[in-house]
């Protein structure tokens, strides 16, 4: 399979250790041309260049109407016979306002070319062959490009990692010879397509297998990799557009100033009718004739009037509020930086103003949009409750597990209990697809397992399991071991059916030490007690207990549980492997293959998680909406969540009007669109 442009045919092809090729299909670019395949790794952040500084920065100062008028009026006075005033008059003034305009340009562009020079890290988007961490493994920090600060993992291809690692790394990484056929450059940082030809095989390569310029390499020494986008072509850089001028609302308003210049032309029209009616009848009834009247005509003399007087009246366009606006934006960028109001002691960090000319656009703020996890919480969550077989667990007691990494805030004694006696297979059941069902690394340190995980929730769970003695301890391509109450145990890796933003679950397949097939599943309530069994039992029991969960503002996931068997194993995994090598839409055919195996599953609890709010929220929002703002929070979480955090958070008052979209679509609803369309927005 290759991959071609549907509309040139061309494919994406990266030959390893082929300079020739690479070098002779390389990007050129001359004046506004440019031809050739692959960019180099220049990136220009910069708006000017020596060269084109002047050109460009007065081509955008004279987008001001305000600035081309007095163009105007500086040509005018440099015309003897119309000149009135002194041409220096107007012109030191206009390059007064361009110099500091100019200026502040300049000062900002340089400040974001260091900016970006700081910030960007990594060259390129490169395929990762291996690593010196085991199995290949990459753990990757992606703040810059999605503001997560979870670290997340890479995994290079088990051929290359077998092949290439070693003794003589650097030996086979000079010898390497594969081709990846890919996409096209694209800026989808969450979607990546390809194959690696190697030795006459054929290896599909997906997101899991790239190192995305902007990410930052965390816990691995040294990882190695193939460029497969560079410079313009990383998937970063297309994500971001060009830039553009940017206007305040203040410079839209004053720009609305042309309104003046009607009165000028009009006022400027009638003196110069009236100038002409009286040099050709009022003049030479008394002998007085102008040098303007000699030998010319009304028409003439009109016109060379009219310019006149425009230049007589130009001051109703006050230069002065220019000059003065420049200076206060100057001043005002100063004066941010030495609020002492706005200073973060904890951090030793003052407000900085990255922009010259949009700092009174705060002041025209009227919504305010965010969202709720790491924004408005600390995105820091604490395992607080959990359901299990009909009994809510949850309250304050000792922590006796030597394991404790001191991140959980729950104990019930009597779940302890249950599990030291091993009385309850449920709970057992439970705490086993916590340790299993995810996708946490593990690094040993200090004889105590330190734990890296792609989200928040991943963590919270495995360490609220681990302080209940089923303790994750390694994984690799094929295992995961964990401790159960200080047995160790192996179980055997099938398969991951990853978690989606559209899926909203995700699941492990594992054989277990006792060779039974079982398939772990946790995820939004909603869609993993679809999939359980017809008339499954505690449904009421299970729904209070979601709804308590909720109305205290904690985050809920269910767990349930399939045991498989294994001919529906062995039938499933060959659709599977049949699905890994289609051309089609890979993502909705694995879809389908997964809800094959998702279902029929029996509940095993539920958990509940906070995310507290950070400091100072509350008080915050409260500010915002008296002085005006309205404030908007999207989330994902269940409706009472929603709710409930949204009074924590000060976000609604006992006065607020609560309405569900099932209200807004009703037709016998009572509610006026027009009075929620004036409230709302």
């Amino acid at each position: 399979m290759m991959f071609y442009d549907l509309f040139s045919g061309v494919k994406w092809e990266v030959r390893a250790n082929d300079h020739y090729f690479h070098q002779s299909c390389r990007r050129k670019s001359f004046l506004c041309f440019r031809w050739g395949r692959y960019a180099d790794n220049v990136v220009r952040s910069y708006k000017y260049t020596p060269l084109t500084f002047l050109p460009l920065n007065l081509y955008e100062q004279f987008q001001r109407v305000a600035n081309l008028f007095f163009l105007l009026i500086v040509i005018l006075q440099c015309v003897p016979i119309i000149a009135t005033i002194p041409w220096y008059s107007t012109m030191l003034p206009l390059l007064f306002v361009l110099l500091v305009r100019g200026c502040k340009d300049l000062a900002t562009d340089l400040v974001s070319l260091s900016f970006f020079l700081l910030c960007c890290l990594s060259q390129a988007d490169l395929l990762l062959l291996c690593s010196t961490e085991p199995h290949s493994l990459c753990y990757v920090e992606t703040a810059d490009i999605d503001g997560e600060t979870n670290l997340k993992f890479r995994q290079a291809l088990s051929v290359t990692h077998t092949e290439l690692n070693g003794d003589s790394v650097k030996q086979n990484l000079a010898a390497f010879d594969g081709i990846v056929w890919c996409e096209k450059p694209n800026g989808n940082l969450h979607s990546f397509k390809g194959e690696l030809h190697w030795k006459g095989e054929r290896h599909l390569l997906d997101t899991d297998h790239l190192l995305l310029r902007g990410t930052v390499l965390r816990n691995t020494d040294i990882a190695y990799g193939l460029a497969i986008y560079t410079g313009s072509d990383s998937k970063i850089l297309q994500n971001c557009g060009k830039l553009k001028l940017k206007n305040t609302q203040v410079e839209m308003l004053l720009n609305k100033t042309v309104l003046i210049l009607l009165f000028m032309i009009t006022t400027a029209l009638l003196l110069a009718v009236g100038a002409g009616l009286f040099e050709h009848r009022v003049s030479p009834k008394y002998d007085v004739v102008s040098v303007l009247q000699r030998d010319s005509s009304p028409a003439y003399l009109g016109f060379i009037t009219f310019w006149g007087y425009i230049i007589l009246l130009s001051p109703s366009m006050p230069m002065s509020l220019y000059i003065t606006f420049e200076v206060i934006h100057m001043v005002h960028c100063l004066l941010i930086g030495w609020d002492i109001e706005m200073y973060w002691e904890d951090n030793n960090s003052p407000a900085q103003a990255r922009t010259t000319t949009l700092n009174e656009e705060l002041g025209q703020v009227g919504h305010l949009l965010s969202d709720k996890t790491g924004t408005l919480t600390q995105n820091r969550l604490l395992f607080r409750q959990c359901f299990i077989a009909g009994h809510i667990y949850g309250t304050k007691g000792k922590n006796w597990n030597r394991f404790s990494c001191g991140g959980l805030k729950f104990s019930d004694q009597r779940l302890v209990d249950k599990l030291r006696e091993r009385s309850s297979p449920e709970c057992q059941e439970f705490f086993t697809a916590l340790a299993l069902c995810h996708t946490v690394m593990s690094e040993w340190r200090d004889g105590l397992p330190h734990y890296q995980a792609a989200s928040p929730d991943e963590e919270a769970l495995v360490c609220a399991a681990r302080e209940l003695g089923w303790v994750f301890l390694s994984r690799t391509r094929e295992t995961l071991t964990i401790s159960e109450m200080g047995l160790t145990r192996n179980y055997q890796l099938l398969a991951l059916l990853d978690f989606t933003s559209k899926r909203r679950r995700m699941s492990v397949l594992v054989r277990d030490p006792g060779g039974q097939l079982k398939l772990y599943c946790k995820g939004a309530d909603i869609v993993v007690l679809e999939r359980l069994q017809r008339d499954w039992p505690l449904q009421e029991s299970t729904e209070r207990a979601l709804e308590l969960f909720a109305q205290g503002c904690l985050r809920t996931l269910c767990v349930a549980v399939r045991s498989v068997p294994e001919a529906l194993w062995t039938e499933w995994s060959r659709t599977l492997s049949q699905a890994g090598t289609s051309t089609g839409n890979q993502e909705t055919v694995l879809e389908e293959i997964y809800d094959q195996m998702e279902k029929d599953l029996t509940l095993l609890g539920v958990t509940a998680i906070e995310d507290r709010l950070q400091e100072g929220v509350p008080e915050t929002i409260a500010t915002l909406r008296r002085a005006g703002l309205k404030v908007w929070v999207l989330t994902g979480d269940k409706t009472e969540t929603a709710v409930n955090v949204g009074y924590a958070c000060k976000l609604m008052d006992p006065d607020t009007i609560l309405i569900q979209g099932e209200e807004l679509r009703s037709e016998n609803t009572g509610i006026s669109l027009t009075f929620l369309q004036s409230e709302i927005i």
